[in-house]
């Protein structure tokens, strides 16, 4: 069964990342998480982009609950105050608690201190470095993964290699990662 995972709202802004991480969570690599509060976050900095628009992005969200109906989920009001963190990222602590999850993938490492999550058996870990454990957990999925991300660009086609070189932007160590295994895959040095 996969293990549950919380993606904080500043993972699931860059649509690349987004679809990288949720690719791979419909081939049940790990069952993502996210709150009606982490969503609207997404959605007010995604419409403080003026070339996006707000239709445009209330169907990416509402596709992403659809892909992955067990996503959305909420923390009682009780969990949340109780939170030693930051109050604006309350919810997202609590939400982790609520679902079991022991992996918070967030970009806010200093809001998360290991500190303040490791009581409740809670580790804040940076997108790249999430990336990276999926790769060393199953790179044949991520390479997969990959090739779906390329098969569904019909409007904008884009190839596996170009899918990576864009994800290397925000996931150089995760690309990197694959780059060594996909070369090790054809016969090159051990990527480990």
């Amino acid at each position: 069964m996969a293990f549950p995972v919380v993606f904080d709202a500043d993972v699931l802004y860059g649509i690349e990342v987004t679809d990288f991480f949720l690719t791979l969570a419909t081939e049940r690599m790990f069952r993502p998480h996210w709150s009606p509060q982490i969503l609207d976050e997404v959605r007010r900095n995604l419409r403080r982009r003026p070339e996006l628009n707000p239709a445009a992005i209330d169907r990416r969200l509402e596709q992403m609950n659809l892909a992955l109906p067990d996503a959305l989920a909420e923390a009682p009001r009780s969990l949340i105050r109780a939170m030693p963190v930051n109050r604006k990222d309350r919810h997202v602590l609590a939400l982790a608690v609520h679902v079991g999850a022991a992996t918070l993938v967030t970009n806010n490492l200093r809001h998360f201190t290991s500190d303040a999550c490791a009581p409740y058996g809670v580790e804040a870990i940076n997108p790249d470095d999430f990336g990276v454990a999926q790769i060393d957990l199953d790179p044949i999925t991520v390479t997969k993964g990959i090739t779906t991300i390329a098969q569904r660009r019909t409007r904008a086609p884009k190839t596996g290699p170009e899918i990576m070189e864009r994800l290397a932007r925000e996931l150089p160590k995760s690309m990197e990662a694959l780059h060594a295994y996909l070369a090790w895959a054809e016969g090159g040095p051990d990527p480990r």
